[in-house]
């Protein structure tokens, strides 16, 4: 079989989903920490890994509970789905690669798991002092899910990004082609990094389909 002319790499709070998700229920939960935690990530005053250690060690296993409960009735971003068919179509590998966690994303997307080529994102455990822990097979010093150790190892021809906010910046940086909404594109535009902005998944396929990766759309 020949190999996959593009794989394609996509976030999943506020991309697969219409809302930042992740941020909806960790406010739910843990309200004052998360917002503090967020003024710092996106101030860029800690990392990634700092910040989601900082936000278990405050949850305990009913708060997963309650965040699980909380994304249910959440759905894809509308066109999504569509998109999946024409990557199938194409023989374009798709991978869900979330800075978040597991569980939250399987509430959305376990249906369609299947057609996924991966799913990425960060385990939770029982810490022995009652709280939760995060664990992830791709992080780094930086990142919990390092996103860019993803498109390393399953990465086929040309890595195709598509994302929105800080878990993306490093993917975006080492990707071939990158679909970016704000803010992650504002950041893309500071470090000078090529990008697509974009504002459904029509916008993403038309321009895969000028770079040959799509069919030509049904006249």
């Amino acid at each position: 079989m020949d190999s996959p002319a593009a794989t394609v790499f996509c976030d999943f709070d506020g991309t697969v989903t219409s809302i930042d998700t992740f941020d909806l229920v960790a406010d739910a939960v843990a309200p004052e920490r998360w917002a503090e935690l967020k003024r710092q990530l996106f101030g860029f005053e800690i990392n990634l890994r700092e910040g989601m250690a900082r936000l278990a060690e405050v949850l305990q296993p009913e708060d997963l509970e309650a965040m699980v409960q909380r994304m249910q009735g959440i759905e894809p971003r509308p066109g999504f789905l569509p998109f999946l068919d024409q990557l199938e179509a194409a023989g374009l590998p798709f991978v869900l690669v979330s800075g978040g966690l597991v569980p939250l994303v399987e509430v959305v997307l376990g249906p369609h798991r299947q057609r996924l080529h991966q799913l990425v994102a960060a385990d939770v455990r029982p810490h022995p002092a009652g709280c939760l822990e995060f664990h992830c097979a791709f992080s780094s010093e930086e990142e919990l899910v390092a996103k860019a150790k993803v498109i390393d190892r399953y990465g086929c021809g040309r890595s195709v990004v598509i994302g929105d906010s800080i878990t993306d910046l490093r993917m975006a940086e080492s990707a071939d082609l990158v679909f970016a909404r704000e803010p992650l594109c504002d950041w893309l535009e500071q470090r000078g990094v090529t990008h697509y902005r974009w504002q459904d998944f029509g916008d993403v396929a038309a321009v895969l389909r000028d770079e040959g990766l799509l069919a030509a759309a049904a006249a």
